[in-house]
């Protein structure tokens, strides 16, 4: 027993030594005054219950709350390192479930946001390592910091938590860029603490957020960011919002027939030619993938890649459509037909794998490519993932003679600031904005500062989703550079790919196709 449990109970047993002799006297006293003084004895037989059960209760408070607070400095010292009362999980649902109700008939927004530092298999520590508990320790500290009492913030609208590698945040806000704000004050924080402190720690925050649900209990919302987080991780995305496909589970049917669809070579490769507005020909195509499904018919991406990803089959597909590619290429090249380079889309799954750059090259190899004639498209949120990392993968594609392209610039939180710091060949600008340029001048006005703002960083511009000549004609005078989309060529089979190659040789004249 330790030191503060033996004066608890020293002090409890005196309390009820007191308490028996005082209501023994009390008693014998009560006798007496019962005959002189009627009314007051019966005021005092109310009173005095009442004020010993007052006493009792609020000591029996006093005395749980201490005894939690001992519990949670003890919990504490085994995760973090030092006697705090940084809240628990326990702790951060009671918080959180009154802020809730006192937020109910109000207009802001509330947000829980889960996340870790690096996976959560790291963070969770089960061999104790010392820099773990450094770390969280840290993360403890900044977020104490950054919710103080002069923001306003944490004895009003937040709270926040570690359980078992995880941190837990509820915030209120009625701001659009709240979260993203938060995510990047967070992140940024991580990795200063990493390199400030010296600490052996990968960092790579994966974080998952949810919008309080008023009419869902509290346990529901915590388990929607926590999945969230999980999908962040899978998907090494740095933030997911939560969303209720999330919870779709596939079935075993559905992997069982897209691992029989490899098996079977039932995926096939389309190929969509590139136009060069300066060159005024195709120059290189994008490989996409198509199911050829003997029951389903033909499936795009959309209907088979995120089963894929939850399966873990996303690799097996990525490896299929690679090396498919580098064979027509190997076939062209050996019937003397004429070869465009092609770019294949890699998930963020396989970028980031422990051998994709070794994988890549020995395909090249293997089927005897010219590197130059591979391009890799990755999208702008795989290369911020873990932009040490992919900078570093960039740059050894391109020591190889591979161009790499940055795919489906402007979606999500873009930054434009990743033009200049990461090593890209070429931007590919997203559909999005390109819809509407030839009626919207707001996005007119746009795109052309995105393609001046690229070629001032001496990258390429192609321009994704051009479906008419409206639009091509805006890019012309934006001084785009290349053209993708169905006013030139739709996604095709590899057989009628070779055909368009032979049809179009050299020049394009204007028309859609």
């Amino acid at each position: 027993m330790n030191l503060r449990r033996r004066y608890l109970a020293l002090f409890i047993t005196t309390g009820t030594i007191f308490l028996a002799g005082f209501v023994l006297s009390f008693i014998f006293e009560l006798n007496g005054m019962l005959k002189e003084h009627p009314a007051i004895a019966i005021l005092l037989i109310i009173l005095v219950p009442a004020v010993i059960s007052a006493a009792m209760f609020f000591f029996m408070r006093f005395t749980q709350e201490t005894q939690k607070k001992i519990n949670l400095e003890n919990e504490n010292l085994y995760a973090l390192g030092k006697k705090t009362t940084f809240f628990n999980l326990a702790s951060f649902e009671v918080r959180v479930s009154l802020l809730k109700k006192s937020f109910l008939n109000r207009k802001k927004k509330q947000y829980i946001t889960i996340f870790s530092a690096a996976n959560q298999s790291v963070m969770e520590n089960t061999s104790h390592d010392e820099s773990i508990i450094s770390f969280s320790a840290k993360i403890a500290d900044f977020l104490t910091s950054y919710f103080d009492k002069d923001k306003g913030l944490l004895h009003r609208d937040s709270a926040f938590a570690y359980n078992k590698g995880l941190f837990y945040v509820y915030t209120v806000s009625d701001e659009d860029d709240h979260i993203k704000n938060l995510v990047n004050a967070i992140s940024n924080d991580l990795f200063r603490i990493a390199e400030d402190e010296d600490l052996h720690v990968w960092v790579q925050p994966f974080f998952g957020v949810t919008e309080v649900n008023y009419e869902s209990p509290l346990i529901e919302d915590i388990e929607n960011a926590s999945i969230a987080r999980d999908v962040s991780e899978r998907n090494f995305e740095s933030l997911t919002f939560y969303h209720e496909s999330f919870r779709k589970h596939s079935s075993k049917s559905e992997i069982d027939e897209i691992t029989k669809a490899l098996t079977n070579n039932e995926f096939v490769v389309y190929y969509q030619p590139k136009f060069s507005l300066t060159a005024k020909r195709f120059v290189s195509s994008e490989a996409l993938v198509r199911w050829n499904s003997p029951t389903h018919g033909l499936l795009e991406p959309s209907k088979f890649i995120f089963i894929a990803e939850n399966a873990g089959l996303i690799h097996s597909i990525d490896t299929y459509v690679f090396n498919r590619v580098c064979e027509d290429l190997n076939e062209a090249k050996r019937k003397g037909r004429r070869v465009l380079p092609v770019s294949i889309n890699f998930s963020l799954h396989e970028f980031y794998s422990m051998n994709f750059l070794d994988s890549v090259i020995s395909t090249i190899e293997k089927h005897d490519i010219n590197p130059s004639l591979i391009e890799i498209e990755i999208t702008e949120s795989t290369s911020q993932t873990n932009t040490f990392m992919a900078s570093s993968v960039i740059r050894k594609l391109r020591d190889h003679g591979i161009r790499v392209l940055m795919d489906d610039f402007g979606v999500g939180f873009s930054n434009i600031g990743n033009l200049r710091k990461m090593p890209f060949d070429a931007v590919k600008i997203d559909k999005s904005f390109i819809d509407n340029i030839e009626s919207d001048k707001k996005a007119s006005a746009i795109v052309k500062f995105l393609i001046e703002l690229c070629q001032a960083n001496e990258l390429e511009v192609i321009a994704e989703g051009v479906d008419n000549k409206d639009q091509v004609e805006v890019l012309k005078k934006a001084k785009c550079d290349t053209i993708q989309g169905f006013y030139y060529s739709r996604p095709i089979p590899k057989a009628e790919y070779e055909k368009f190659l032979i049809s179009n040789p050299f020049e394009r004249k204007e028309g859609k196709r």
